[in-house]
């Protein structure tokens, strides 16, 4: 019995190693792909080896295998990888089937017609801000902030309003880092943030001019799900002279409807900020420097 006992067992560590292999190999395959999710177009097989601190070798069989695959593309002359095709396909399904996304995007084209400026929508994601679906309007220029990029969460209004709103303890824990600003705007000091999102708490939204660029306004609310437990910011984000400061309140009911009607369909049943009757009132739009109103979508 006790021989047949320690085969048994033997054999079984064999069978753990032989598992534990792949599911290594298949970690350092995933950590070079998600290396794709940055800022940065392309990778080449050296410049990803040293990040990743694996073998020239090893890099290249396994970009080579995404090649393949059509998850990544390599260039022929340069022969450096980029993201392929059947990624954005598989990031379009997750589009196409998340509910917070199929609930999000009509009422963010709303948003659209009626503000004039763009859409923004984001949730958290790893301890920081996920800028997750965007529909853009025709009066913002190209600012480098794209569908895809992480912030550090309290240097943005959508992230402000995510740690405004998520467990106290984890927002202490994201405040206890270095605070680094994205702008010479930006904030960075952490009794300012922290007194930022009391004020957020307690008006239900956060708004910005040059923080994250110079130019660039933004106005985020939070979307709720059952439980008033935060899922996501929705925002606009404008050429920051053209909506002021003082203009901010009408911007803000246009969100805080279009916020609830989204966080009703994610479960919310009480929205606290704004007015329950409210839908998408108009707000003020500039166009050239002139002032005027859109009419809210029917």
């Amino acid at each position: 019995m006790r021989a047949t006992s320690k085969t048994t067992t033997t054999r079984q560590a064999q069978q753990d190693n032989e598992a534990a292999t792949p599911m290594k190999s298949l970690r350092s395959a995933l950590r070079l792909l998600t290396e794709f999710m940055g800022d940065q177009r392309d990778y080449g097989v050296g410049e990803l080896a040293e990040r990743c601190q694996l073998s020239k070798s090893q890099v290249s069989k396994v970009l080579d295998a995404f090649a393949e695959s059509g998850l990544l593309s390599q260039d022929p002359d340069s022969r450096r990888y980029s993201v392929g095709i059947r990624s954005h396909v598989l990031g379009s399904h997750f589009v196409t089937h998340d509910p917070l996304c199929r609930a999000a995007l009509p009422l963010m084209r709303q948003l659209v017609e009626v503000t004039g400026h763009s859409a923004r929508l984001s949730v958290f994601d790893n301890d920081q801000a996920l800028y997750l679906l965007g529909v853009e309007g025709a009066l913002l220029s190209e600012t480098g902030w794209h569908v895809g990029t992480w912030f550090a969460p309290h240097a943005t209004t959508a992230g402000r309003v995510l740690l405004a709103f998520m467990p106290p303890e984890t927002s202490r824990r994201l405040l206890a880092q270095p605070l680094k600003k994205l702008s010479g705007e930006g904030l960075s000091d952490r009794k300012v943030i922290e007194a930022s999102l009391a004020l957020t708490r307690e008006t239900g939204y956060s708004s910005q001019r040059d923080e994250i660029v110079t130019g660039l306004g933004t106005i985020s609310v939070p979307v709720f799900r059952a439980n008033a437990t935060v899922i996501a910011a929705l925002g606009i984000a404008f050429p920051g002279h053209m909506i002021t400061k003082q203009e901010d309140p009408s911007y803000v009911e246009t969100l805080h409807d279009a916020a609830r009607t989204l966080s009703h369909r994610m479960g919310c049943a009480a929205y606290p900020f704004g007015n329950p009757i409210g839908r998408f009132r108009s707000a003020p739009v500039r166009l050239s420097g002139k002032s005027s109103r859109a009419a809210a979508p029917r």
